[in-house]
């Protein structure tokens, strides 16, 4: 029997009514094209009663485990799917989405059987977000925040190559895994402009602290971009806030100014990701100096030129009004 398109795999422990929700936005996708397993914790609500209920329209395991990213490993494990998806309890598919997905997949080389590991990424709905999270990343801005696992379709050869989820992660080891796949360059990534899930806020991701994840993402953005660099892209954007209150803006300009004056090299998808942001019209001026390869002390010339020229205008306006 050949293997399914795309195996969607659900880490749930006691979910309640959650999981029915999850369940009909699986089950409602065209037939041919996935599996679905569901792992259990060992529920003590009614999760199982629901799951139960289903019949052979799903399976599911049910038994201890150690956490999250202990039972998505075991879904790795004993699904057969070329893609896996994880999906988490009150989460919901799209209507019709794993079709798209699976036409994006026969674009691939030799129709999805690439030798090269590949994963696939879209987007998500956010509740309280006021578009589709959160569009193409890269590993500068993976450094900053994480791309949704509701977003993405991993080939099963990724995890081959790459291992599974570091359990020591209690709630981010699907980050420190992303991170690991945008750092390796066998890998490819494609994304795809579709909206995969709705994502069922908060996750958690967002009510578990993860001091060994915050740690190693600290050590990683020093070693890739250096001290200043690591401190400017700690300021963090909430999806409910992407420009940034002017308490961030503040922060930030005062970062790029202390990175620049320092000599740092601020690498060209933080600039990007600085024009794009909510600056002030000096750091915006700081940024293009920089991509120029003007160094500090050039760029204060010109701010001063800048400046003077300014007054100068201003002051011959008022005396041509009066």
């Amino acid at each position: 029997m050949n293997p399914p398109l795309i195996s969607v795999i659900t880490p749930t422990f006691n979910s309640g009514a959650k999981i029915a929700a999850t369940v009909a936005s699986v089950l409602s996708q065209k037939k041919e094209l996935y599996e679905f397993l569901i792992i259990d914790g060992g529920s003590t609500d009614g999760t199982l009663a629901h799951l139960r209920a289903q019949g052979s329209a799903l399976r599911y395991l049910a038994e201890p485990d150690e956490g999250i990213y202990d039972a998505m490993n075991k879904g790795i494990r004993l699904t057969s799917g070329k893609f896996l998806y994880f999906l988490g309890a009150g989460d919901r598919l799209l209507p019709g989405v794993l079709e798209a997905v699976a036409a994006e997949i026969r674009k691939l080389p030799c129709q999805g059987q690439t030798s090269q590991p590949t994963l696939l990424y879209g987007n998500v709905d956010w509740p309280g977000y006021s578009q589709p999270y959160d569009g193409r990343f890269n590993r500068f801005k993976l450094l900053r925040r994480n791309i949704c696992h509701q977003a993405i379709f991993y080939q099963r050869s990724v995890f081959a190559r790459l291992g599974f989820y570091n359990t020591k992660y209690p709630s981010l080891a699907d980050w420190e895994f992303n991170i690991r796949c945008f750092n390796d360059g066998r890998i490819r990534k494609r994304y795809i402009p579709l909206r995969i899930a709705n994502y069922d806020e908060p996750g958690k991701s967002a009510t578990t602290p993860d001091p060994a994840f915050w740690a190693e993402l600290s050590r990683l953005r020093r070693q890739q971009h250096g001290v200043s660099i690591a401190w400017l892209m700690n300021i963090q954007f909430p999806p409910s806030d992407p420009g940034g209150g002017q308490g961030r803006t503040l922060k930030m300009d005062e970062a790029v100014w202390r990175s620049y004056q320092a000599g740092s090299h601020i690498p060209p998808q933080c600039k990007i990701t600085l024009l794009k942001q909510n600056c002030s019209a000096k750091t915006i001026c700081l940024v293009v100096c920089s991509m120029c390869g003007l160094s500090f002390a050039r760029f204060k010339q010109i701010l001063a030129f800048g400046v003077a020229l300014k007054r100068m205008i201003f002051r011959q306006r008022r005396e041509h009004r009066l």
